[in-house]
């Protein structure tokens, strides 16, 4: 199953792609217990070292389950959560992003969340978001993490609510990203009553099934966002110069 490699390329990249496309292509099925390490370097003509850095590469995808001992190393299925997880890291680990160009993602991808959720929600979609706009509407003027919280629980509720795992997994990917925004945000003086109107703007939209109505309502909402966070910078920029 696994062909000798050769050296032109980094070694454990060129093992960990043979993996990798194996399990893409099917020939690995999640479950299947990889064979022995020892067993792998002579396979492939390389060192154990080498192997077991493609291995840990592989574990770190989400592509592979390596159990100390007796279980050894077996395929395994990327979870969305996981997926997400690696994209959120991504993001976060690379220069800071512009909240300009993080606004800009939010429109592509929520404003044709709240259509489709207009369109598939289900009865539990719509308790959920009740149950959240409820929560909302008590959080007080001190509470910070309570409006992020809230916030982001209800972006991800529409994203559910499209019926489609992807919609969430790209929201998921940017979340963290947005907290920053969320929590500076929260200084803007209304800033979370304003959220709780909006949400409540969309919500109404999606109960009654109108995709355009919940796409124009958030295009308002999401231009709302940005407006806050131009009056966070005029903030900081006040406190700078005082």
């Amino acid at each position: 199953m696994f062909k000798k490699v050769h050296r032109e390329s980094t070694l454990s990249g060129m093992v960990s792609e043979q993996i990798q496309n194996l399990i893409v292509d099917s020939h690995l099925q999640p479950g299947d217990r990889l064979p022995a390490e020892r067993d792998l370097a002579q396979q492939f003509g390389v060192s154990r070292t080498v192997v077991r850095e493609a291995v840990r590469g592989l574990a770190a995808k989400g592509l592979l389950q390596v159990s100390p001992g007796r279980g050894g190393t077996t395929v395994r299925r990327p979870t969305a959560n996981s997926v997400s997880e690696s994209m959120s890291l991504y993001f976060r680990s690379g220069p800071r992003m512009d909240y300009e160009k993080l606004i800009e993602v939010r429109r592509a991808l929520e404003v044709e969340i709240a259509g489709l959720a207009a369109e598939r929600r289900s009865e539990q979609d719509l308790q959920a978001l009740t149950g959240i706009l409820e929560e909302s509407d008590k959080i007080g003027t001190d509470d910070r993490e309570g409006f992020v919280r809230c916030d982001l629980a209800f972006h991800a509720a529409l994203a559910r609510a499209t019926q489609n795992d992807l919609w969430s997994l790209l929201l998921d990917s940017v979340a963290d990203l947005m907290i920053e925004g969320r929590r500076s945000g929260f200084d803007v003086p209304g800033t979370a009553a304003r959220a709780y109107r909006y949400h409540k703007a969309i919500y109404q939209q999606i109960e009654q099934s109108d995709a355009e109505g919940a796409r124009a309502a958030m295009r308002s909402h999401l231009a709302e966002a940005e407006d806050t966070q131009r009056k966070v910078k005029a903030m900081q920029a006040a406190v700078v110069v005082a």
